[in-house]
């Protein structure tokens, strides 16, 4: 049985800088390992002293440093150059008489556990040097010539720009010019990583051993992330669904989602079935680009997929682009309503409902009910009561489920909301526009009827924690069976959903008994995850059991500073952003700052593009991952993203919490537990370096009860 080859990133940047003649035969090494990675060979295969599970393969002049697994019979690439350099890379002497005994493996990052400290560039902010002074800039360790970017096969495109890079700064400054994977690609080779940092990088599946020489020739883009042993198990586990895995932040649930797609292609050729058709929806418009580069890369060798397109079988889409897209074929003409027009529609509703006369009773005791509900409660009740839950009539409000709406209704209030919802809607069906959850009602009615014919043989919801109940039933209703859905989830996540059970939504969609559960972690760092968890220490409803998480990397304490203003809030971020950016060795799209409006979002772009810092704000609909620069979004655009380097701005009162004219206690309680898992989504989308920020005369509520102990305070002196 052959052994599984995995790569770091780190392997990859060696592997570029091989003349032709080292790689061919290096994958020749890889073909080897594959067979027989950890039974010595002479003077070519040998054991590296003082490491419990490392290896080296010897060509010539040139080592290739592995690890063995043997638990899970997977081989890691972990790094490939002349000896000297690598093993000088791995604190190895092969003339010492004693080493450390340290293990490599995909945990060792859970034993490099520093001491808790701040590095020095935090605790120094740069107000300190004198006034006017500058940095000194660092020059880069090599110069970058046309040979050495021919040689990393970077684009011709990109040579002039790069070459005028002296230093650091200039380099990472170039990012506005040169793509990221090519950057990552001049980082790693200037800067080769040693084993703390390779160590903390992800493991990446070598399908075919020639696939690192596409790469190096520019013909394959990246590569997929490896699944640990827990992660695989659900991967093919439960075929015959409906299947529900359940995760905290980072333990790989859209990884897994992806590979079930594989799993399910290579199950059908396997029995001589054509290609099942799946539908892959993601939570997000800006997931959608990615998802599909990845399943193409995932299917690349299943399928051959030699025009780097997917098969039509295979569709990624988000849920309501799958709703306008079965509204659309009705031949219905509609707009959707804007937020201004729904409020309108809403204050002309109240208006035909209040009593012209004294004699009209109805519409008094009507109009009482509804005197002291604010105009946003009652829309978000709309949406996500009355149809979220897809309430037709009358009697199926009376038994919709409310938890977590705050404010008690009983039955004559839920009768008042409902004839005040009968007024609005009709308001809005007279302009021919229509809410989100109405056309998802209309979508499922057409998909039940029959109207909508199309089925999928499978259909995969990824992020499902954040779909209300109409838009989960219309994905059981798209699915050709309830055996061929696979949901992923996480409770802890959810910036809206509250109060219903997945057997609610739809009654074949009985996940009891069929739900498995991830627990490690390998997105953030422990610090990030221990300092994001105090956001959620009162609220309620947290998911325990998916708290409960298993933490592989390690990293510093996030950081919150207090600032004099906006100004000061994008000057230390700025430096800051640099600074971490040089540390992990990144380009600065490797960056986000995540801010509570778009108003605010904008601003902030600015005031960061002013101290040199390229950044651009993205609205929602408009989040291009690839883009140079740091990424400026919303929490809310950031949903179902990731960053090694992610700073949250202007936590602030009356912006994080948001202000509210809720007077109702519990009312006030569901808004403020809402905000502070808004604040969390944004705090666990951070990897490496979580930053926090905000106006010292404005300090948010949500600030004052985080401890010490996770979370390294600075204030401006």
């Amino acid at each position: 049985m052959d052994w599984f080859i995995t790569h770091k990133p780190a392997y990859d940047a060696d592997f570029v800088e091989l003349s032709k003649t080292l790689q061919k035969q290096a994958t020749q090494a890889h073909a080897e390992l594959a067979r027989a990675p950890a039974t010595p060979r002479g003077n070519t295969v040998k054991p590296l002293k003082g490491w419990k599970n490392l290896w080296r393969y010897r060509m010539g002049d040139y080592r290739l440093i592995y690890s063995v697994v043997p638990d899970s019979h997977v081989v890691q690439l972990l790094a490939i150059g002349p000896r000297k350099d690598v093993y000088d890379r791995f604190k190895y002497d092969p003339k010492a008489e004693e080493m450390p005994t340290l293990t490599f493996s995909s945990e060792l990052a859970a034993g490099l556990e520093p001491e808790r400290r701040v590095p020095a560039w935090v605790q120094h902010p740069e107000w300190y040097q004198a006034q006017g002074q500058k940095p000194q800039a660092n020059a880069l360790p090599r110069k970058l010539t046309l040979e050495l970017l021919r040689r990393w096969r970077i684009p011709e495109t990109c040579h002039e720009a790069l070459m005028r890079c002296r230093t650091e700064d200039e380099l990472l400054q170039a990012s506005d010019q040169v793509p990221d994977p090519v950057l990552n690609r001049i980082i790693e080779g200037l800067w080769p990583s040693e084993v703390e940092q390779i160590a903390r990088q992800p493991d990446q599946v070598l399908f075919n051993p020639e696939d690192l020489e596409r790469y190096a020739e520019g013909t394959l883009s990246g590569f997929l992330l490896h699944l640990d042993e827990a992660q695989r198990r659900f991967v093919d586990w439960g075929l015959s669904g409906p299947t529900l895995v359940k995760g905290g932040p980072g333990s790989g649930k859209s990884t897994i989602a992806l590979y079930r797609v594989r799993t399910l292609i290579e199950h059908a050729l396997g029995q001589r079935r054509p290609i099942p058709q799946v539908l892959f929806t993601t939570y997000t418009n800006a997931l959608i680009n990615c998802s599909q580069s990845l399943l193409c890369q995932l299917l690349g060798d299943v399928l051959d997929l030699k025009n780097g397109k997917l098969p039509w079988a295979i569709r990624v889409t988000t849920v309501d682009k799958i709703v306008m897209s079965i509204v659309r074929k009705s031949g219905r003409t509609f707009d959707v309503a804007s937020r201004k027009q729904s409020f309108e529609a809403l204050h002309y509703a109240r208006s035909a409902l209040k009593p012209r006369a004294m004699g009209d009773l109805e519409k008094l005791l009507v109009s009482g009910a509804l005197q002291n509900l604010r105009d946003r409660y009652l829309l978000k009740e709309f949406d996500w009561v009355i149809e979220g839950q897809n309430c037709r009539e009358l009697d199926a409000y009376l038994k919709a489920n409310r938890a977590g709406r705050g404010i008690p209704f009983d039955d004559s209030v839920r009768s008042a909301v409902w004839q005040l919802y009968v007024a609005y809607r009709s308001a809005l069906e007279q302009q021919s526009l229509y809410t989100w959850g109405q056309l998802r009602q209309l979508a499922l009615e057409q998909v039940q009827t029959g109207a909508f014919p199309r089925r999928w043989d499978y259909v995969i919801v990824d992020e499902a924690q954040d779909l209300p109940p109409v838009a989960l039933a219309l994905c059981v209703e798209l699915c050709r069976t309830p055996a061929g859905i696979f949901l992923t989830a996480d409770a802890n996540q959810s910036l809206y959903n509250r109060g219903f059970r997945w057997r609610q939504v739809h009654e074949q969609l009985q996940v009891v008994g069929r739900t498995r559960l991830l627990r490690r972690n390998y997105r953030n760092t422990r610090q990030i995850v221990q300092a994001a968890a105090e956001l959620l220490t009162d609220v309620d409803s947290v998911d325990a059991e998916a708290m409960g998480q298993e933490i592989v990397h390690v990293g510093q304490v996030p950081v919150i500073y207090a600032a004099d203003g906006a100004s000061d809030q994008a000057r230390w971020l700025a430096h800051k952003i640099w600074r971490a950016a040089k540390e992990l060795r990144l380009p600065l799209n490797a960056a986000a700052v995540l801010v509570p409006t778009n108003s605010l979002g904008k601003s902030v772009a600015r005031l960061l593009e002013g101290q040199g810092l390229p950044a651009r704000f993205m609205p929602s609909n408009q989040v291009h991952l690839e883009e140079p620069g740091v990424k400026v979004m919303t929490l809310y655009a950031a949903k179902g993203l990731e960053f090694p380097i992610v700073a949250v701005a202007h936590v602030e009162a009356d912006r994080l919490p948001r202000e509210t004219a809720a007077r109702d206690a519990q009312e006030i309680q569901e808004h403020l537990d809402g905000q502070r898992r808004l604040f969390y989504v944004g705090c666990s989308r951070a990897m490496r370096y979580l930053f926090v920020t905000y106006d010292r005369s404005l300090p948010s509520p949500f600030l004052k009860p985080l401890s010490d102990k996770h979370w390294f305070r600075i204030e401006q002196p």
